[in-house]
């Protein structure tokens, strides 16, 4: 992957960051801390759900939505951080009632998602079940989330086969060493119409692992625009990689290069982003 010398033209966007507020109140953008009791740390690792800080979902939906017209799609939804933050910038742009579509396996994270939507002011058609079962129609303005980081040691089976066949309909073909991400990337990716953007929450493996080279060369081939995010810190402590930032802009054109910004952690993101 070759870099730009020039700083990445991210755009000003300031995050709305929730710390200090409880419950549902201020349009529904807080998470309380519910979760399914019977969703344990371990059941989580395993389908590769890792719960995203509000600043950082805030910040990709702000970089992500430019219109109040603009369609969303969040899959892998879990509790709808990405969609929530959506809503709030749909709202913003000038939306009366915005509407957001979401993706989930997990029922309890659908149900629950689906309701912190409705706080927030929002309506949303949520798909409970497999992303890679949800046909790319190449609907949505913006495609935005956390996919699941799920090893490829622990990604096999129907789950595995039913991922790079979607990979492979992008002209992707995955190696058996690559992990859950690198197939939701490219359907993902599929999802969206001409021009639209893709704003993911990756490992960084995207940038050195050999796997993860088909998928680099996918974006280059189908974005105007390739922009990587890079923390100092590590920005999800039960995760076992570190993190970065795609945001993808233009599907339908091509590009030969990414440009990249490093910034210290998730509360840097509140800091507006230089043009």
């Amino acid at each position: 992957m070759t870099t730009s010398r020039r700083r990445p033209e991210i755009g000003r966007f300031r995050a709305r960051c929730a710390t200090g507020v409880r419950g549902a109140g201020q349009d529904g953008l807080v998470n309380n801390g519910a979760r399914d009791p019977l969703d344990t740390e371990a059941l989580r690792k395993a389908r590769g759900a890792f719960f995203t800080p509000p600043e950082i979902a805030s910040f990709v939906a702000d970089w992500a939505i430019r219109t109040a017209k603009d369609t969303v799609l969040e899959p892998s939804a879990g509790d709808a951080e990405f969609l929530v933050h959506a809503v709030a910038r749909l709202r913003e742009l000038g939306s009366a009632s915005p509407h957001v579509h979401g993706v989930e396996l997990h029922q309890w994270s659908a149900d629950a998602g689906s309701a912190r939507v409705a706080n927030a002011g929002g309506s949303v058609e949520m798909a409970v079940g497999d992303f890679f079962d949800t046909p790319a129609v190449g609907r949505y303005s913006a495609v935005v989330g956390n996919p699941p980081y799920i090893r490829f040691q622990d990604f096999a089976g129907d789950s595995r086969a039913k991922a790079r066949a979607a990979a492979f309909r992008g002209g992707v073909s995955l190696s058996g060493l690559a992990s859950s991400w690198a197939a939701f990337t490219v359907h993902g990716a599929l999802s969206l119409q001409p021009g639209g953007r893709l704003g993911f929450v990756l490992p960084a493996e995207l940038l050195h692992a050999n796997y993860a080279a088909p998928v680099r060369r996918f974006l280059f081939e189908n974005f105007s625009q390739v922009d990587l995010v890079l923390f100092d810190e590590r920005v999800f402590a039960e995760a076992e990689t570190e993190a970065l930032l795609l945001l993808a802009n233009g599907y339908g054109g091509s590009t030969n290069h990414a440009r990249i910004r490093q910034v210290t952690d998730a509360g840097a993101l509140t800091i507006d982003m230089p043009d």
